[in-house]
């Protein structure tokens, strides 16, 4: 795993924030993103500890990227993955991405992904990235870090980044996409050399800090 975040909540707080059926956020930033959406949501203890590498997937799904509260379901991913940067994978009518044909016009942080679903099978669908991420020794598979609605016939392009937004959840789980997130963000700014970072719950602020 690259990269570490550890998140501590002293045992009042812990109380307070399993009294209320509040949950423990995390997203990541993608360009060309239209929607926030919830990376992992879970339960916390007192100590806990999020691990994951810097390797994506491409998914393609019927949700609606502007739907607060949407589960997205994915119905097709890169295989095998993970999936390649400047590269371009189509999504054609079998719904199944074809192999990756390098691109030159991508960059090489860049993923793209190319809609070729017949207009009269579905006018648009979403596609995202997708990243596995290990929550307190429990893997989290493949799950969704973006969301953006491609109409057919367009290309989307996506570039993950490698901070990390924390905050305070009572409404939705994992996969979600959230339009508007209620509670406070904290951000855990990993990259330029930084792979590890260990953050504190404060009740007054209702934020993390390092």
């Amino acid at each position: 795993m690259d990269f570490t975040l550890t998140l501590n909540i002293d045992p009042k707080d812990l109380d307070t924030i399993n009294g209320a059926q509040q949950k423990v956020a995390l997203a990541k930033p993608v360009s060309n993103s239209s929607a926030n959406v919830i990376w992992v949501a879970f339960d916390p203890f007192e100590s806990n500890t999020i691990q994951w590498s810097e390797e994506y997937w491409i998914y393609a799904s019927t949700a609606s990227a502007g739907k607060n509260g949407e589960k997205i379901t994915k119905l097709s991913e890169v295989q095998p993955g993970p999936a390649m940067t400047g590269s371009v994978y189509t999504f054609g009518q079998t719904a199944t991405f074809s192999e990756p044909v390098k691109n030159p016009a991508i960059g090489s942080g860049t993923f793209a992904a190319q809609n070729d679903m017949p207009y009269d099978k579905y006018p648009a669908l979403t596609f995202g990235l997708s990243q596995t991420a290990q929550v307190n020794q429990q893997i989290q598979d493949r799950k969704p870090i973006s969301a953006t609605s491609v109409l057919a016939t367009q290309q989307i392009q996506a570039t993950p980044y490698t901070y990390v937004y924390i905050w305070l959840e009572g409404h939705f789980e994992s996969s979600t996409i959230v339009t508007d997130v209620t509670g406070k963000q904290s951000v855990a700014k990993f990259g330029g050399g930084t792979n590890q970072i260990e953050m504190s719950y404060d009740g007054k602020s209702g934020l993390f800090h390092q």
